[in-house]
């Protein structure tokens, strides 16, 4: 007998993990240059809040960029260390982060006034991570379904300054 029935048993767990990394680590990015960081921001347009996204480091999902939308519309692909700098109407906003190669994403909603800035950090999930790594291919689709609008591979939450 070739394998004995201690490895046969983590042969499918290995696998699962060695296509769930080549599936997250594949991923192509946007080779731009990361945005650098500015002293003083520019005046928010009159009518207009402002919004500044600023991608943390971390080591899950450091290939890949972090796709960024406003109200459904993509603003944005941060690397690590990257930032985007902009503005919204006023109202109700939806601010999403998601990678190209991931099943989830994660929304959040605020409502912004006009003049005022806004400040949001991405980060890696670590939870998506974990059910990764214990769970193979099916912890990362139960994960995926399960957290609806709080999935994906990064999340998004307003700054430490701006809550």
């Amino acid at each position: 007998m070739l394998l004995s029935r201690a490895s046969v048993s983590i042969l499918p767990l290995a696998v699962s993990l060695l296509l769930i990394s080549a599936l997250l680590f594949g991923c192509v990015t946007d080779q731009s240059t990361p945005v650098a960081a500015v002293v003083a921001p520019a005046p928010i347009p009159r009518g207009q809040a402002g919004v500044t996204v600023t991608r943390l480091d971390g080591f899950y999902g450091t290939l890949v960029a972090a796709d960024i939308a406003v109200n459904g519309s993509k603003i944005a692909s941060l690397d690590k260390g990257a930032a985007y700098t902009g503005s919204v109407p006023p109202g109700p906003v939806t601010l999403t982060a998601s990678c190209a190669c991931d099943l989830g994403h994660y929304t959040i909603h605020f409502n912004a006034q006009a003049g005022k800035r806004y400040a949001f950090e991405v980060s890696p999930r670590n939870e998506q991570y974990a059910a990764t790594v214990f769970g193979g291919l099916v912890g990362y689709a139960v994960d995926a379904a399960a957290n609806g609008e709080t999935g994906g591979m990064f999340k998004i939450v307003p700054a430490p300054e701006s809550r």
